[in-house]
């Protein structure tokens, strides 16, 4: 349990800096200037808060599926978060149109062994 709580700190952590770069670009070059961002938290975001959960559910078993505990409501928010503005595959899709195109081939890499003549 010690493993799954430093993890979910280490996720909740690169969640909120995510959200503070975002928040940030949002100020500096407006919505379309941070369309990228945005999309990349409305994946990591709810896919944080949906392991996070699962964690604790595993930790309290049954009881975690119960009105006693939150867990099963940070489960359910966690997949109407993956599918309220646009599914998951949306975003990912968004983000990897922005991706810059490489400046370099495959072919230019000193690693690959040299062709056989």
């Amino acid at each position: 349990m010690q493993r799954w709580i430093a993890e979910s700190r280490v996720e909740l952590e690169q969640a909120r800096l995510l959200a503070y770069r975002c928040a940030w670009r949002l100020d500096q070059a407006g919505h379309h200037g941070a369309w990228r961002d945005v999309s990349l938290i409305k994946v990591a975001v709810p896919a944080m808060l949906q392991r996070i959960a699962d964690r604790a559910m595993q930790v309290f078993g049954a009881m975690g599926g119960s009105d006693d505990t939150p867990i099963h409501q940070a489960l359910a928010w966690g997949r109407l978060l993956r599918i309220g503005d646009g599914p998951d595959e949306v975003h990912l899709r968004q983000i990897f149109r922005m991706e810059a195109m490489p400046s370099w081939s495959i072919a230019d890499s000193p690693y690959l062994a040299a062709h056989p003549a």
